[in-house]
């Protein structure tokens, strides 16, 4: 699972903000191109979800291309094990958006 960075150490899944007119499914894509620079080759949608401050649109992606840290994303961060177990400091948003798509991968085999 690729993760970006912020500047205060925060981990997060790359996303942002849709933008008016905007598809969520456009601006997932959009938002992985700018903080990675992957290009998304497919996006399925799994679910939403609603933390405190923002309605998630989640997306499972296959993407091609090097990943490289831009935009806001200070750094890349490959997370290789559970949400649940990982010391990485991640977004209470983003460990539950993981701990939900990691339930949801080990249903789908």
């Amino acid at each position: 699972m690729l993760l970006a960075g912020d500047q205060s150490g925060l981990v997060l899944l790359p996303g942002g903000g849709v933008d008016h007119g905007e598809l969520p499914i456009a601006a997932a894509a959009r938002e992985l191109h700018e903080e990675t620079g992957l290009v998304a080759t497919s996006l399925q949608f799994l679910f939403h979800y609603e933390s405190p401050t923002n309605l998630h649109h989640v997306y499972f992606c296959a993407a091609e291309g090097t990943p490289v840290a831009a935009d806001d994303a200070e750094c890349l961060v490959f997370l290789d094990q559970p949400a649940i177990e990982s010391s990485l400091n991640l977004s209470p948003a983003t460990r539950t958006i993981l701990t939900r798509f990691e339930a949801w991968w080990q249903e789908s085999d």
